[in-house]
């Protein structure tokens, strides 16, 4: 049943042009904590994860998150998307943060001091603000991974949807971002559903695995 901790599907058929990614499926699976979503490359995850926050559309059946259509759920979520945008690479790391508030966009307005003090507060939630200042393209990969989630944090969401955020990250450093995924579950309460082939650094830290393969979706 459609409940506010759990993934409903019920015959839902979704599909990345000539390719189905999910045919007829009725699944109900709570995602609190830390859930994996798992499968081989091509598999669909990634666009499952945008049908979630309603990005792609579902050729048939209910898709609720958390008691709610994508349309709707999509508030209250923060996604990261997978690889990193190359554009305004020289742009400092807290400007990228500062730009994810609200929907704003480059060249809008001047910043704020509260949405300053705001970003502030997200970079020191993941260990980002000692580089604050520095140019984005300039940082090491685990460093980016730890901008791109204060951008996913803005706005305060309950659950966040990260679409590989261990990828081209040595050992050392896919410890680090797990360590502060599972500190964001267990401190803030956040729900975080994720993509990732780097199941090694998830050891011992993930709530459930849902395994996409063939059309079906499973624990």
């Amino acid at each position: 049943m459609a409940h506010p901790d759990n993934l409903f599907l019920d015959g839902v058929t979704l599909c990345a042009g000539h390719k189905t990614i999910l045919d007829h499926v009725t699944l109900t699976v709570p995602i609190t904590g830390m859930t994996l979503l798992a499968g081989r490359n091509g598999s669909g995850k990634s666009t499952f994860l945008k049908a979630c926050l309603g990005l792609v559309r579902l050729q048939n059946g209910v898709l609720l998150v958390k008691g709610q259509p994508p349309e709707t759920a999509c508030k209250q979520i923060g996604y990261m998307p997978q690889g990193l945008n190359d554009a305004a690479l020289m742009i400092p790391a807290i400007s990228h943060v500062m730009a994810a508030m609200n929907g704003a966009q480059w060249g809008v307005s001047l910043p704020s001091r509260n949405r300053r003090e705001n970003a502030e507060r997200l970079l020191a939630l993941t260990g980002a603000l000692s580089f604050a200042r520095r140019p984005l393209g300039l940082l090491s990969g685990g460093e980016r991974q730890r901008v791109c989630l204060a951008q996913a944090l803005t706005d305060n969401p309950k659950t966040l949807l990260l679409d590989e955020p261990l990828a081209a990250l040595d050992h050392e450093a896919q410890h680090q971002i797990v360590s502060l995924l599972d500190t964001l579950t267990r401190e803030l309460g956040i729900s975080i559903l994720m993509t990732s082939h780097e199941t090694e650094a998830l050891d011992g830290k993930v709530s459930r695995i849902l395994k996409l393969e063939n059309g079906s979706l499973h624990v």
